[in-house]
């Protein structure tokens, strides 16, 4: 499966961010998940199938070269479709949960 993790960079203004829950971040940022906040830090195949099995991977088995945090809460994952299209999912406390993303807001690794 092809994937790419996005973290909340470490800085300072976006410390009110880090860790929490979806309804959290939107609350705090205008009722949007705000992508400029984020960063690339992995891209590539995994062997996964489900959110839970790319869960797993970068919590206990990162791939080689993975320079981010252990996926949490707040992370976004994008996973791509067979034809090239793909959808995101936001890390919450339990579970994934579908959003909109703005990829093209975010920063590069």
């Amino acid at each position: 499966m092809r994937v790419v993790l996005y973290q909340i960079a470490l800085e300072e203004k976006n410390a009110r961010l880090l860790f929490r829950d979806l309804q959290s971040i939107k609350a705090a940022s205008g009722s949007r998940v705000p992508a400029e906040a984020y960063e690339a830090v992995y891209h590539g195949e995994v062997d996964a199938k489900t959110l839970e099995d790319i869960f797993c991977i970068f919590n206990m088995a990162h791939p080689k070269g993975y320079c981010g945090r252990s996926l949490s809460v707040s992370d976004v994952v994008e996973v791509f479709g067979p034809l090239g299209n793909s959808d995101f999912f936001f890390c919450e406390p339990a579970g994934f949960a579908r959003i909109e993303f703005d990829k093209s807001r975010t920063r590069r690794m």
